[in-house]
């Protein structure tokens, strides 16, 4: 199964929508698990995982700020799969969580040993010294 084989486009009945995000899938056998979603539409999930799926097994694909969507795993080709769901989802509502600010604890102090040393200069650099071969006017 390929995006590249067209057969396997023609059978598809609803566009896909490239993403790629972490998510989570609940399993029959592995019990919660990481997938990564590669695409998404409105009746289905593409994703890769490094388990064995069995095509049939009903699973819940939790996804980032969407409900938990259920379905079963329709294809499979070595780590990757496509999940066909059972009801229809919104594919734009798909997408990463935005990315926490972390909060600075006020008085924090970076340890010594990890503060950058004050000499910046590399060793065998020079800066040019002015002179007649430079014909650099230095003031």
């Amino acid at each position: 199964m390929s995006d590249n084989d067209p057969d396997f486009l023609s059978k598809r009945l609803h566009d896909r929508q490239r993403r790629l995000l972490k998510a989570r899938m609940r399993h029959p056998h592995y019990g919660e698990i990481d997938i990564l979603i590669r695409d998404v539409s409105e009746r289905g999930v593409g994703g890769r995982c490094e388990l064995d799926l069995t095509v049939g097994d009903n699973v819940i694909i939790i996804l980032p700020d969407c409900a938990p969507a259920e379905g079963r795993i329709a294809w499979r080709k070595g780590h990757a799969f496509g999940v066909q769901l059972d009801a229809p989802i919104n594919p734009e509502t798909v997408k990463s969580p935005a990315p926490t600010e972390r909060p600075v604890e006020p008085g924090y102090q970076v340890p010594a040993v990890f503060r950058p040393s004050v000499e910046t200069k590399r060793p065998g650099f020079r800066a040019r010294s002015p002179g007649a071969d430079t014909k650099t006017e230095w003031s």
